[in-house]
């Protein structure tokens, strides 16, 4: 196992981005009910502190330019962060939106016996969802599509004596574990045929493509990775359970 612990400025503050919300995310759901309205006052600064970094990490990387980083690496898998332009500004929508729900999510929840709860699982599924944003490599990118997944779905539950709500979670449990399957019908093809799940090697081998294999292995990897992209993301046709999501907080919505 090898740690490698100098990555550049825009990737270090880019980073900072979903760790500060995933922080809230390791405490139990118990211990974040008895803190009730203080758990969303401390989910809502971490994500303002996100949307701050977001903004350092895009100023620093006009000036420094895109730039990846591993990292952890054991054996085949890698931990990679990789930060451009498309990242960044994704980066910076998403950290901004998580901002203003999070704050808009205090007074909303005020009062709910599960309000710590809910703000758990709001950062653990910002966080989740930057990660995404942030993966250097098909792997890590799928397992915090994965992770958002499962975050979302605890927000989608919040009421269990709704049957509406537990209806759309359910349909959109399905739906998206279809999507992981395609997701990782996607990753066993992309390793058989490029022998490696780096974005910025994946990305060199596909521009000196050629052969019928290599073209049936991209066109394959491809179909999977739309498939799966349509599910996870409720695009047409599968998109219905989300009418069913008036019955969840409106801040999950």
């Amino acid at each position: 196992m090898e740690f490698i612990t100098t990555p550049s400025l825009p990737v270090s503050l880019a980073i900072l981005c979903p760790l500060l919300p995933l922080l809230l995310g390791v405490i139990p759901s118990s211990t974040a009910n008895r803190l009730g309205r203080h758990a969303a006052l401390i989910s809502a600064r971490l994500a303002l502190l996100a949307f701050g970094f977001a903004v350092l990490a895009a100023s620093s990387l006009v000036v420094n330019g895109p730039s990846s980083v591993t990292l952890l690496e054991f054996a085949s898998f890698k931990v990679s962060i990789h930060l451009d332009a498309l990242s960044a500004v994704m980066l910076l929508l998403v950290t901004f939106l998580s901002a203003i729900v999070t704050r808009y999510s205090i007074n909303y929840m005020a009062g709910e016996p599960g309000q710590g709860r809910f703000s758990k699982w709001l950062s653990l599924t910002s966080g989740s969802v930057l990660l995404l944003i942030l993966s250097g490599n098909f792997l890590l990118l799928t397992i915090a599509w994965v992770a958002t997944s499962m975050s979302l779905h605890k927000l989608l539950t919040f009421y269990p004596d709704r049957p509406a709500a537990i209806l759309a979670a359910s349909k959109k449990f399905i739906v998206s574990r279809l999507g992981d399957a395609c997701l990782a019908g996607a990753l066993v093809l992309t390793w058989q045929c490029f022998g490696t799940w780096e974005f910025q090697e994946l990305f060199a081998a596909t521009a000196r493509i050629d052969g019928a294999i290599s073209q049936a292995c991209t066109t394959s990897i491809s179909v999977l990775i739309v498939a799966g992209a349509l599910m996870k993301s409720a695009q047409f046709p599968f998109h219905s359970w989300l009418p069913d999501t008036l019955e969840i907080p409106t801040p999950v919505s």
